[in-house]
């Protein structure tokens, strides 16, 4: 019989500096930037600042540090490394080598892999899968890029999240593992307090990877619900018969999730069926999360100069430009 799989993962020892000095300027290491994403002009510029930090101790010190923290557990209640918390001092001590923020965040999970593969085979991801878990640091440095025009990395827990094992691909959607309120899936409309129940549930993210087709979606769920049905059986073991069944709940917090995209798009477009889809737990401004999606920008912009090339763009800027705002929220769906 085979057993259970590991509710964890720790590493067995620490990375010294020797060892992620050989990690960054190894000939193998432009075939690690291309399964982690990084490709194009991001990988043009990087590659040399790898050997750069390499031949720095003080930078390789912090870099050997962050990727022992980052490679030191996987799993379902392990707990995230804080790299946001880290960012000014980090960003202080990447101006020893280039201009810009988030590089010693990129090269700290560059060399600290291992232990998050070790979780996903454990959980069933096949080895590609799991490269395409992870190549979602290459996707968030191109989106830095094209706010900034510069490498680099503003998304730096939501990778330390990756890293820890609990957020899969699958087909068109992201879904991270998670545990939510139940008062607050039970839609009391209370505010959630930390001594509040709280269970296992699937929250649904959405990449920047083209259009939200329905049908595309639908599988992306399917997928969801198949997988972690198979792989964490645990998790559906001992639950209420008020409760729902393990993988077949899920949330969303996004922008998306608002009435006014089908003001904006049309009550047929894919944005807003998609937003469609939720019940509703809670609602709240999100102009900043719409500035980011829509445009790829980070406030202070001025909102008057934002591109109006579609109807999305022209609903958005319009709304953020007389002061309605913008208002998401976050979701559930059962499926």
């Amino acid at each position: 019989m085979k057993p259970p799989p590991p509710a964890e993962i720790h590493a067995e020892d620490e990375l010294a500096a020797a060892d992620v000095r050989v990690m960054l300027t190894a000939p193998s290491r432009t075939a690690l930037l291309d399964n982690l994403g990084i490709t194009d002009q991001d990988a043009s510029e990087l590659l040399p600042l790898l050997d750069a930090a390499a031949a720095d101790e003080e930078v390789l010190t912090e870099v050997t540090a962050t990727a022992n923290r980052l490679r030191a557990a996987a799993g379902l209640e392990v707990p995230e490394v804080d790299l946001a918390a880290e960012k000014d001092r980090h960003d202080g001590l990447q101006q020893r080598l280039a201009p810009g923020e988030g590089l010693v965040a990129i090269l700290a999970l560059l060399v600290s892999t291992s232990t998050v593969r070790a979780w996903h085979d454990a959980r069933g991801l096949t080895r590609e899968q799991s490269w395409e878990v992870l190549a979602d640091l290459g996707q968030q440095m191109r989106v830095h890029r094209a706010d900034t025009g510069r490498l680099g990395l503003h998304q730096l827990n939501w990778m330390s999240m990756n890293w820890a094992g609990r957020l899969v691909h699958l087909g068109r959607l992201q879904f991270d593992l998670h545990r939510q309120s139940v008062p607050l899936l039970a839609g009391t409309g209370s505010t959630p307090s930390a001594d509040d129940p709280r269970r296992w549930v699937l929250g649904t993210h959405i990449p920047a990877r083209g259009p939200l087709d329905p049908a595309e979606v639908d599988a992306s769920f399917d997928a969801a619900t198949a997988y972690f049905v198979e792989h964490y059986t645990e998790l559906g073991a001992g639950r209420g018969v008020e409760e729902p069944a393990f993988g077949h709940e899920f949330v969303c917090d996004s922008w998306l999730l608002s009435d006014q995209l089908a003001e904006i798009t049309g009550v047929g477009s894919n944005l807003a069926r998609f937003a469609a889809r939720w019940e509703m737990l809670e609602r709240s401004r999100m102009d900043d999360g719409a500035l980011f999606f829509v445009f790829g920008r980070r406030p202070p912009v001025d909102v008057a100069a934002l591109p109006r090339t579609s109807r999305l763009e022209r609903g958005v800027a319009e709304r953020l430009e007389d002061g309605r705002g913008w208002t998401g929220g976050l979701g559930r769906l059962m499926r």
